[in-house]
């Protein structure tokens, strides 16, 4: 794991990682910084890197999921937690969705898991990111 500069600043900042090839996970990104209430979340495609400068590979999942990761406080949430967690940060009805978290982890990642597999079904999938306007390129972290 490299740590710089860039690296050290954002080990407080909750950060969504998806998938930059997927246009559903680039629709999902375009919703939450649409409704992020306090502007408080970055982003970063799963394929920049930063996930692996910031987080030991002890800390990581193995294998890394290829949809969605959320980094907060230090930790890594993966499947139905990270998209949970990520609601927490959204203007209303949204962070309603993280009472979800008392429905068994089970079921949650089983339903997770088939609208990952699904994704580029639903949406597509593209070449390259999407680009931000330049208020938001500034939450992008890569």
């Amino acid at each position: 794991m490299i740590m710089n500069n860039k690296t050290e600043q954002l080990q407080g900042k909750p950060i969504v990682f998806y998938d930059g090839t997927c246009g559903f996970c680039q629709a999902s990104v375009q919703l939450v910084l649409k409704h992020n209430k306090g502007r408080n979340l970055n982003f970063a495609a799963l394929q920049s890197g930063v996930l692996e400068n910031l987080v030991p590979l002890s800390q990581r999942p193995d294998p890394l999921p290829d949809s969605v990761v959320f980094y907060e406080q230090g930790r890594l949430f993966t499947e139905s937690d990270a998209v949970l967690r990520i609601a927490r940060h959204l203007n209303f009805p949204f962070p309603v969705l993280y009472y979800f978290r008392f429905i068994p982890l089970s079921f949650r990642n089983f339903l997770y898991r088939f609208i990952a597999r699904h994704r580029y079904k639903i949406a597509g999938q593209t070449e390259a990111c999407m680009l931000p306007s330049p208020e938001e390129r500034a939450r992008f972290v890569a």
